[in-house]
């Protein structure tokens, strides 16, 4: 009876670690996020394991598309071939990554889609790892065979050419200068870039050190990049007073009128009529349940520290864009930059969502490990700056103003202070 009473507390530990039947093998495949409860009658079949017949139709249209029966009697060229056998591999990973990627704390509007960005971000840091291991001139011309009208030197735009408030000399417009950064294609971008951070860091103080520690690095950086060199006026209130806080403003109501709404959900079956239906429908592309965070950064010298680092690697993410166009000769307007900015998007909900639970929750809630889509954050932007650091030693050439060394030497000798 002794020897049994020892025993029993690990006998019941081990049966407390091995899942129900059924249950274990629904979450190895990837059907059935954790986090998921319940789920409503008429999703029911959106949760259900799919593996066979993914693997089936996969592997199925992989026999077609690649020809390998010989049934087109068509010889494709080189180029063509190692094209289609690119993206049926990037077909294949995804699809890979949709069944048995690591699940999240996101599970709106499926847990498959965050199982797909997870897959599109791997990719990213991959092609990452390919560029850095080419020069400079190997990899503007490996984007030729995206876009044929790449590979040719930027003619970068300086916007503090002329600084003047007032152009009496103008017939158009008095305050032309003022009105030409305004209708600047790229005002509404910017915008709406910062009601997406206000989305993500949900927290004014972050989005507020963002804000001026942007503005500084356009300063810092100004003489290497002439898109930097920016005059004060658009600096300081076109873009910190005005437009960065109105997007702020606008992302932070729309947080706090989805609280306001609850986070308590009825299933799309339970909907009385049709046009409720549809509105539930639509609200599962919205979070489950949105909350405020608290980063409270001057809580402790910790805290400081690890909001600082978020902080960093935010900003030397959106550094990097400017360097990585510049050192690719890749021109603002090409869709490249659109898709960068688009997976980086993807990838920072998560990661953030990540890393405020791993700086925050203690106890029971605690998370002692760093997430995925941080950890892929973090690597995607260091992998950034090798390549800009490689491309660009002969590029960048002008040495630090005294300016900025000093000033930025004071400002790190006051903070660790």
């Amino acid at each position: 009876e002794a020897r049994r009473a020892r025993l029993l507390p690990s006998a019941e530990k081990k049966k407390r670690r091995m899942p129900r039947k059924g249950k274990g093998r629904r979450e190895m495949a990837g059907s059935r996020h954790p986090l998921i409860e319940a789920v409503d009658p008429l999703a029911e079949i959106f949760y259900r394991p799919r593996t066979v017949t993914v693997m089936t139709v996969g592997l199925c249209l992989l026999a077609w598309f690649s020809d390998a029966f010989g049934l087109y009697g068509t010889k494709l060229s080189a180029e063509n071939g190692v094209k289609r056998g690119l993206w049926a591999l990037i077909g294949t990973f995804l699809a890979y990554s949709a069944l048995y990627a690591p699940h999240t704390f996101m599970i709106r509007p499926h847990p498959i889609v965050w199982r797909i960005v997870h897959g599109v971000t791997i990719l990213y840091m991959l092609f990452l790892v390919l560029v850095l291991f080419l020069d400079a001139d190997q990899a503007r011309h490996a984007f030729k065979y995206l876009y044929p009208d790449l590979g040719v030197a930027l003619d970068e735009r300086a916007y503090g050419n002329d600084c003047r408030v007032f152009t009496p000399e103008n017939t158009s417009s008095r305050f032309a200068n003022i009105m030409d950064t305004v209708l600047d294609e790229f005002v509404l971008a910017h915008l709406l870039g910062w009601v997406a951070k206000a989305l993500i860091f949900r927290d004014w103080k972050i989005l507020l050190f963002l804000s001026i520690g942007f503005e500084l690095m356009e300063l810092t950086f100004a003489h290497m990049l002439p898109n930097f060199n920016e005059c004060w006026w658009d600096s300081w209130i076109l873009d910190v007073l005005l437009c960065n806080n109105i997007g702020m403003l606008i992302g932070l109501f729309a947080i706090q009128r989805r609280e306001k709404y609850g986070n308590e959900w009825v299933g799309v079956s339970s909907q009385p009529t049709i046009l409720l239906k549809a509105k539930r429908l639509f609200l599962q592309f919205t979070p489950e349940t949105v909350e405020r965070y608290e980063w409270k950064m001057m809580s402790s010298p910790k805290r400081f520290i690890q909001c600082m680092t978020l902080a960093a690697a935010c900003l030397a993410c959106e550094v990097n864009a400017f360097f990585m166009k510049f050192v690719l000769w890749i021109p603002p307007r090409n869709m490249l930059n659109t898709y960068r900015l688009f997976v980086f998007f993807l990838m920072v909900i998560p990661a953030v969502n990540e890393y405020y639970y791993f700086v925050t929750k203690t106890g029971k809630e605690q998370v002692n490990k760093l997430g995925v889509f941080t950890w892929i954050f973090l690597s995607c932007t260091f992998l950034e700056f090798l390549i800009i650091f490689k491309f660009g030693r002969e590029l960048f050439r002008e040495p630090w103003p005294p300016l900025v060394k000093w000033s930025w030497m004071a400002a790190g000798a006051s903070t660790t202070v």
